[in-house]
């Protein structure tokens, strides 16, 4: 199984804790590419179990811990935390994946299939050769990838209400599409677009609570 990690947008969140150094570059992580995982990238624990979850860019992506205290540890040995993310983000994500083709041969996705890891989503593609298409330009595949997420699970989108609001979707002008997770989170309004993007993991939670009542 083959994971890669590549160079996106830097992210200054709310309500969360940065390294000094990437606070000041004021850039945002778009929802899609946040960190999915709710517990710590090093620790395991829980984010949010010691306080305001701590942000690190690493080249380019972006990982959250408990606490700073963690920070040494995953600089000393990035490779070896980053895979034990990507195990839980291929496991996350790959049950709702809404293709069984490759997003570049269009050849179904078989035994020699491989699992790429890229700005904290899975992507599947058939061989190591559509990966290394992958690698070298990845925006038009995971736009791609979105517009197949909108498709199929706007379908069958399981409740009427945001999420983050409890609000009638459609209450406050069109609903706007969220992808967090390789999930279509649909919300009411701009205000919580933001809310999904502070906290994606809980976002997702609240939709499969939806789906259960459903």
């Amino acid at each position: 199984m083959i994971h890669f990690i590549t160079v996106m947008a830097l992210a200054l969140l709310p309500n969360i804790a940065f390294d000094e150094d990437e606070a000041k570059l004021k850039k945002v992580t778009p929802a899609s590419e946040t960190y999915p995982i709710s517990s710590c990238a090093v620790a395991g624990k829980a984010l949010g179990s010691m306080g305001a979850p701590f942000v690190h860019i690493h080249e380019g992506r972006q990982v959250k811990f408990c606490c700073k205290a963690c920070l040494p540890a995953f600089k000393k040995n990035p490779a070896k935390y980053l895979a034990k993310v990507d195990e839980k983000i291929v496991a996350q994500q790959k049950a709702g994946y809404p293709t069984d083709k490759c997003l570049f041969s269009d050849e179904p996705l078989g035994d020699k299939s491989k699992d790429v890891v890229v700005n904290n989503r899975l992507v599947r593609v058939c061989c190591g050769g559509c990966a290394r298409k992958l690698m070298k330009n990845p925006a038009p595949t995971l736009k791609k990838l979105d517009e197949l997420i909108i498709a199929n699970q706007g379908k069958k989108y399981p409740t009427t209400k945001c999420v983050i609001s409890g609000e009638d979707l459609g209450s406050m002008g069109k609903p706007k599409d969220v992808i967090v997770a390789n999930t279509l989170v649909r919300v009411c309004c701009k205000g919580c677009v933001k809310k999904v993007t502070d906290n994606p993991a809980d976002a997702v939670k609240k939709l499969e609570k939806a789906k259960m009542k459903k």
